[in-house]
């Protein structure tokens, strides 16, 4: 069974939120990251890992992602905060040590 994984990754200041879902975390989080950097023109963009969510069906994924797209910024903000107060960058090589797969199976 196939996991999916949501996410969601915040600028340094928390102005900006991008949420992405994919099968291998690592690589959706770099492409993420590099498609934001070249958007901006090169222009250096600390993108934080700040939140994951792994479910099971892809629907399931696709209708959690749009939803949270939709959502007013205080509830992603509360969301985000429910399980990290401090906004801190989610390490994925810890991740990993932790025995959560960061990657395709």
């Amino acid at each position: 069974m196939a996991k999916y994984y949501l996410y969601v990754l915040s600028s340094r200041h928390h102005r900006h939120l991008n949420i992405g879902v994919t099968t291998d975390l690592l690589r959706g989080v770099n492409s993420h990251r590099a498609l934001v950097n070249r958007r901006l023109k090169k222009k250096r963009v600390l993108q934080k890992l700040v939140y994951i969510e792994s479910i099971s069906d892809l629907d399931e994924a696709v209708n959690r992602e749009l939803e949270l797209k939709r959502a007013p910024r205080h509830r992603l903000n509360r969301m985000i905060e429910s399980v990290n107060p401090g906004w801190d960058s989610i390490s994925l090589k810890a991740l990993e040590s932790t025995g959560f797969s960061v990657r395709k199976a």
